[in-house]
């Protein structure tokens, strides 16, 4: 693993580009974001994870969009809740794809692949993706403060890291409350007749 921050700017390239590969065999995003805290310390490290992370979750969205997008939108067909939430997360794109990824807890993957199946824009989607600043300072700081390979695979586990995941786990509760409301309250405008239009008795 000293071969990328020997290499220098080369190493980082290999690195984000090892990254990339990770990220589409749905490998967990933190262990990344530790090991370059580990490898190239806090501040650099910050930024390589921030970038590879953002970089990362780009090819899985484009497959699941571009793949899978329309045969999931005939699935949801008969199941009224979950479209109003794929819809409702389009509406609401930056702010669903901001709070959900400042959050430790729901896995890097999943959000990867899964926002591709939503009505989520490409702008709304990469903007949102800044969220994701919070859990790459959190585990680059981790990593910068590990001794060694050893210590990052074992994500040293102190008052800050609870902390942290504390927070997260009420943020992610508090997302799942918000895709409920927002949901429920498309459901309902959709369901309203539109402006002008009479409803017979």
């Amino acid at each position: 693993m000293g071969w990328f921050p020997e290499h220098g700017v080369v190493g980082i390239f290999a690195y984000l580009l090892l990254y990339i590969v990770l990220a589409l065999f749905v490998a967990p995003a933190s262990f990344h974001k530790f090991v370059s805290g580990l490898l190239f310390g806090f501040w650099a490290g910050w930024a390589i994870a921030f970038v590879g992370a953002c970089l990362g979750a780009i090819l899985p969205f484009w497959i699941t969009r571009k793949y899978l997008y329309g045969w999931m939108d005939d699935k949801l067909k008969s199941k009224p809740m979950l479209k109003a939430l794929k819809q409702a997360v389009g509406n609401d794109g930056v702010r669903c794809v901001l709070l959900t990824r400042m959050s430790l807890v729901i896995p890097y993957p999943f959000l990867n692949y899964g926002y591709g199946l939503t009505d989520v824009t490409w702008k709304d989607y990469l903007v949102g993706n800044s969220g994701m600043v919070v859990p790459g300072a959190l585990y680059a700081w981790w990593g910068s403060q590990a001794n060694g390979i050893a210590t990052a695979m074992n994500e040293t586990r102190d008052w800050t890291y609870w902390t942290a995941m504390g927070a997260s786990l009420i943020l992610t509760v508090w997302v799942i409350y918000y895709l409920r409301k927002i949901t429920l309250a498309h459901i309902e405008a959709s369901s309203e007749p539109p402006a002008g239009m009479v409803q017979e008795p």
